[in-house]
């Protein structure tokens, strides 16, 4: 797909060296009346060239999927950081809560400043597409509701608050549906161009 892409863009590419170096040259050795002929058949010829490289540069599919290829290379890139942090949050809680002061020390010292890192990382990828760029949005978004959870969640164990610890908890929640929706997203784009996930 790439390799197609790449050679559509270099034909294209070559055809409108070629056309304007043409256009050059009559234009340079061109009297006036051939120069009013010049333009009326340059003028016919451009919207030729307009849609020929169109075809090739704008098949929005192709660009889909090569923008895609390119969005799930840099979110490869980083789910091991966050797969990692998971890790340490899901350590300390549920089953495996011990002590309110193992998960504040944990939360503290490596979940909170590694998260806020991730999400920095997170918001540096700029995607062109604007499909992909909706669907990085959503992500960015989960990214920061969570990390807003976990700081909840270190303010309510300070101050032993019932209350901030169900609205961190909820705010858990609605990052995790958030983060499902953008997976279900990135499964759809991938069934429609063909991209593979692995």
């Amino acid at each position: 797909m790439k390799s197609r892409l790449l050679s559509l863009s270099l034909v294209a590419f070559v055809f409108l060296v070629g056309c304007s170096d043409t256009d050059s040259k009559k234009e340079e050795t061109a009297t006036e009346e051939s120069v009013v002929k010049e333009k009326s058949s340059t003028s016919d010829i451009k919207p030729d060239t307009k849609a020929d490289t169109s075809t090739a540069d704008s098949d929005p599919a192709a660009n889909l999927a090569q923008d895609f290829t390119l969005y799930v290379d840099e979110i490869i890139l980083l789910a091991p950081e966050e797969d990692r942090i998971i890790g340490l949050y899901e350590s300390v809680t549920g089953s495996n809560y011990t002590s309110d002061e193992e998960l504040y020390n944990t939360l503290f010292d490596e979940i909170v400043p590694s998260y806020r890192e991730f999400v920095v990382e997170l918001e540096s990828i700029m995607p062109k597409n604007t499909r992909i760029r909706d669907l990085h949005e959503l992500y960015i978004d989960a990214a920061n509701i969570q990390y807003n959870s976990f700081t909840l969640m270190l303010s309510a164990l300070e101050e032993q608050d019932m209350d901030k610890v169900t609205e961190a908890n909820e705010g858990l929640d609605e990052a995790r549906a958030l983060l499902r929706d953008w997976l279900y997203e990135v499964e759809a784009i991938s069934v429609e161009t063909g991209v593979s996930l692995q």
